[in-house]
């Protein structure tokens, strides 16, 4: 079997969605039933990705997204196959709607990528494909359908832009993964497709995410972050879903009991980063909350080993990364109990309702000074991932694979 993998060049400021990326590539190689892996994506990519690019399962495809023929041709088959789809509800023509799929696939640079490497499946592990409607079928993962439950989270322009690009995933990718059953419900729900079009394929937890091997140690980490120890660490862009407001305000509570506590956050900063700050300097927090944006793997893992309680006080998770790299690590953790955390977590001793800031207040307290109360936590841990790296995670996809191909 030949696989297409696609990489988009955001996923690497993504989180969440880059070790998912990750760890499905790393299933993918280890497969015997796999005999190559077309790694399709841009430049930038490449040296992020290098370590593990370079297995000789693995052959690398480039496409210069930013030579500006390319983005013209993208940009000239998006607005054919949106035009499409919106023409497909007035003009019921079949033979119309293909003239115009055709014509848009002609147009795509992808298209002659795929179909030339004589590809099983085309994988996209983000919830918009670069190509539809090819002779290869292409499976794209669909993390979430998040504007539904926190519209008012997004901007106008922003549920346009998802809605447009989720009508086209949908009804117009092959088949769809997702990590979790709560994101088939609410596809079925509002888009009312048949449920055999979309899998439930967990996140691979069968290994660590990251590629690096390396990790930093606390002298290099105090040096670099200007960091003390006894410190909260949340991996997590700064989207609002994922609640650093609440945190914060939760922090503040705990240093009038507890003054050596910090926060410290990682992850990309958006837009919303600057409502954060705002309020970490109405607080008067600034020495207190360290948010050091994207950081090399290696850093991470030392933040992780080195932390005294990982929180993870998010509204709404497709899957939480975070939440499985402290287990693993065998760190103390506490997080939310929404969405897809309890099935990770398996004990609801260790999780709050993130919308309750005494319930976040009391946990994160247990967490850092209740020392029976951590000891069951890093057991707790110990007792998931065994259960969780006995799952064939590679067996899912394949099937998944194997399905369309029949």
């Amino acid at each position: 079997m030949k696989v297409g993998f696609y990489i988009h060049h955001t996923t690497i400021s993504a989180g969440g969605i880059f070790t998912y990326t990750v760890g499905i590539l790393k299933e993918l190689i280890k497969s015997t039933e796999i005999e190559k892996v077309f790694v399709i994506t841009s430049n930038e990519v490449n040296e992020k990705f290098k370590e593990i690019l370079s297995d000789s399962k693995l052959q690398v495809v480039n496409i210069n997204r930013n030579d500006f023929s390319v983005k013209l041709k993208l940009y000239v088959y998006f607005l054919l196959l949106t035009f499409s789809i919106l023409l497909r509800k007035i003009i019921p023509s079949i033979k119309l709607i293909e003239s115009l799929f055709h014509i848009s696939n002609k147009i795509n640079p992808y298209t002659k990528v795929l179909m030339e490497n004589n590809l099983s499946v085309f994988h996209v592990p983000v919830q918009y494909s670069p190509v539809y409607k090819i002779n290869v079928p292409v499976i794209i993962t669909m993390h979430d359908l998040q504007e539904y439950h926190y519209p008012e989270f997004f901007s106008v322009r922003e549920k346009i832009h998802r809605k447009i690009n989720n009508q086209l995933a949908i009804f117009c990718s092959d088949h769809i993964i997702v990590s979790f059953k709560h994101v088939k419900d609410d596809i079925l729900k509002y888009f009312r497709i048949n449920s055999n079009k979309v899998s439930v394929c967990p996140p691979p937890f069968s290994e660590s995410w990251f590629l690096s091997k390396d990790e930093s140690t606390w002298e290099m980490l105090s040096s670099r972050f200007g960091l003390k120890q006894k410190y909260l660490l949340y991996p997590a862009a700064t989207w609002k879903h994922k609640n650093h407001l609440s945190l914060i305000r939760v922090l503040k509570k705990l240093r009038e009991q507890e003054k050596d506590i910090s926060l410290v956050c990682t992850g990309n900063k958006t837009e919303y980063f600057k409502e954060i700050q705002s309020l970490i300097d109405e607080l008067d927090l600034s020495k207190a909350v360290h948010f050091l944006g994207i950081v090399p793997e290696e850093d991470l893992i030392g933040l992780y080993k080195n932390s005294s309680l990982v929180v993870i006080p998010t509204l709404y998770e497709a899957g939480s990364g975070p939440l499985y790299e402290a287990m693993r690590y065998g760190i103390p953790v506490v997080c939310s109990n929404v969405t897809s955390l309890p099935e990770t977590m398996g004990s609801s001793e260790f999780m709050f309702n993130p919308n309750n800031s005494e319930e976040m207040l009391t946990r994160i307290k247990k967490g850092l000074f209740d020392e029976e109360f951590r000891k069951r936590n890093v057991q707790n841990s110990r007792d998931r991932m065994k259960i969780l790296e006995k799952n064939n995670y590679a067996e899912c996809f394949l099937n998944t694979y194997k399905k369309l191909l029949s």
